[in-house]
């Protein structure tokens, strides 16, 4: 199954012609927004999708203006809910250069000996570099994404292969 990319939510109306603002996530990408259906997720339920006329940066949040919604009374139900993209079969020209956070969850992360070491979970974004967080029988450990650390990453195999500096792992998070 494809990842799917949450690209953020819908913090609330803007004006009165039904334009929103939308706060990103981790997985946002400006292209996104090209898509031909974004899904709409609300209450952790599929609630229909939507298509972006048009957008503008805020400050680091982001005004979209949605096709058929041209009212505050049809963007007000929309507050609260995520935006999210499913990334299989996804057109190649609004594709991220990068892997997205989301991408990585569900990989195995692979020691040099071949022993797993764990599951990634979730990532922990920072401003320096980010991290993963990976998951083994309940105890969760971070590793640095850093060239140093982090060899090879295989989508395809479902692996990230890890050459971790000793004492890495002393300290459970």
């Amino acid at each position: 199954m494809a990842p799917r990319a949450v690209l953020g939510t819908v913090v609330k109306t803007v004006g009165l012609k039904g334009e929103v603002k939308l706060l990103p996530a981790p997985d946002f990408w400006p292209e996104a927004l090209e898509a031909e259906a974004i899904g709409i997720v609300a209450d952790g339920a599929p609630s229909g999708t939507a298509r972006v006329a048009r957008w503008r940066w805020k400050g680091q949040t982001i005004i979209l203006s949605l096709e058929g919604v041209d009212t505050v009374e049809k963007a007000e139900p929309l507050v609260g809910s995520s935006f999210v993209l499913e990334l299989g079969g996804l057109d190649p020209e609004i594709r991220p250069g990068r892997m997205l956070p989301c991408e990585y969850v569900g990989l195995a992360v692979r020691l040099p000996d071949g022993s797993t070491l764990g599951t990634v979970v979730d990532m922990l974004l920072g401003p320096a570099q980010n991290c993963l967080i990976v998951e083994r029988d309940g105890e969760r450990y971070l590793v640095p994404e850093v060239p140093g650390i982090v060899k090879r990453v295989a989508v395809d195999e479902g692996v990230i292969d890890i050459d971790p500096p000793a004492g890495l792992f002393d300290f459970k998070w």
